[in-house]
């Protein structure tokens, strides 16, 4: 058997459609037709196993694409900062009190190394903030008494350099504030040039952190 036939046939039967290979074999000797019947089963188990191969390598692909789309997807989602609509949900919820946020936040949302070294960076002589029940300063208020205030109600009063500590703070940890307003009020605040210790801001605390309920404001005298 010539390499010319064995090439010829090779070919040509790739094409695998039933007429054409009868219209080929018609033009061939008998030792001719019993080489390429020996041929062409090892010709088809081969292409099965290539056809299969290459089925395996797309099937993979479109796994691995589904993963990383899905990965993608996780690491982009906004984790919720919501502790319920209660102190008692709050913490049986996982959350604290977030003195820098004056939020309750569960874990995910909280720095409490940041945290810890901001409670320490007041202008009180303990190097606590200072915290009042209105803006004269006639009752100072207990952190506790603070955290309450979902409960209790009412706002707290304490200084302008709180209030830039707190926005800064914010700014960069919280995506709820990564908006326009948001950034429209801290440019006004800064602007206004109180003096950092006055007694000139009022804020209330949060258990929905997802949204704003509520900017800290200024009230100068």
């Amino acid at each position: 058997m010539d390499r010319h036939l064995l090439q010829r046939t090779s070919t040509e039967l790739c094409l695998d459609h039933d007429n054409q290979a009868e219209d080929y074999l018609e033009g061939l000797t008998k030792d001719e037709k019993s080489y390429v019947h020996r041929y062409t089963p090892y010709y088809k188990w081969r292409k099965r196993i290539l056809l299969g191969f290459l089925l395996s390598l797309a099937l993979f692909g479109l796994l691995d694409l589904g993963y990383r789309t899905y990965t993608l997807m996780q690491s982009h989602r906004p984790i919720s900062c919501n502790c319920g609509d209660t102190i008692g949900e709050a913490l049986a919820n996982g959350c604290e009190y977030d003195s820098l946020a004056a939020a309750w936040l569960p874990a995910a949302c909280r720095d409490n190394e940041l945290n810890e070294a901001f409670e320490h960076a007041g202008s009180n002589e303990d190097g606590s903030w200072p915290y009042y029940a209105d803006l004269n300063k006639t009752r100072r208020l207990s952190l506790e008494e603070v955290s309450m205030m979902p409960e209790t109600g009412g706002n707290f009063f304490t200084t302008h350099r709180w209030h830039l500590v707190h926005w800064e703070r914010n700014t960069r940890i919280e995506h709820r504030y990564n908006n326009l307003n948001h950034i429209n009020h801290c440019e006004m605040m800064v602007l206004a040039q109180y003096p950092l210790d006055e007694i000139a801001t009022t804020a209330g605390v949060s258990l929905h952190s997802d949204v704003v309920a509520g900017e800290p404001s200024e009230h100068h005298h």
